[in-house]
């Protein structure tokens, strides 16, 4: 199924699966992004499902062209309550959307992530997730552990994922919840969907 995505956090629901469950793909407009010129950060879609223990998702990008440089983050809200910031400082107003698991994301360098869950004490570093880039398709790829999330199938989630830079304070460049052109490198703070 093919959503377009803008005002709001994704929807996923967990489905029941002995193998993998069909695909929810969420559309993301080329182009809204401050300049041409971060064409790896602008998100055109990205694809989610699972199987009976883990979340499979897949962020799609105009083109990655060999830059590595690129941060890219999913926020979930997957139970009530949460928290509005996020544990890798960067200038995203959650827009009253509470989350509770964050991944923060890079390419570079071989690439790697971290996992955390967020309650009212803060954000606690729980692992990372598996990950996978395709510089051709130009596609980075997640595998989550449904317990990491604390979901189990018949569950409803919602996300969002946005793409970033590498230093505390930069916004998200591109939110799949928006289709809202967010600031660029040190102009402001960006805003998620309601």
């Amino acid at each position: 199924m093919k959503h377009s995505l803008h005002g709001g956090l994704a929807v996923a629901v967990i489905a029941c699966a002995s193998t993998l469950a069909s695909a929810d793909m969420y559309l993301d407009p080329a182009g809204d992004v401050f300049s041409t010129d971060v064409f790896n950060l602008d998100i055109t879609s990205v694809e989610v499902t699972n199987d009976d223990t883990n979340l499979y998702l897949t962020i799609n990008v105009d083109n990655l062209d060999g830059r590595d440089w690129g941060k890219y983050l999913l926020m979930f809200d997957t139970q009530a309550g949460g928290r509005t910031d996020n544990p890798w400082n960067r200038a995203i107003d959650t827009n009253g959307n509470e989350l509770d698991a964050f991944v923060g994301s890079w390419i570079d360098g071989g690439g790697g992530s971290l996992f955390y869950n967020g309650d009212a004490g803060g954000w606690n570093e729980n692992g990372g997730a598996g990950l996978g880039v395709d510089f051709g398709t130009s596609s980075i790829s997640y595998s989550i552990s449904l317990a990491q999330l604390g979901v189990g199938v018949g569950d409803v989630i919602r996300f969002d994922v946005a793409t970033t830079g590498g230093f505390d304070g930069d916004p998200g460049i591109d939110l799949l919840s928006t289709d809202v052109t967010q600031p660029g490198w040190g102009e402001g703070t960006s805003l998620m969907g309601d």
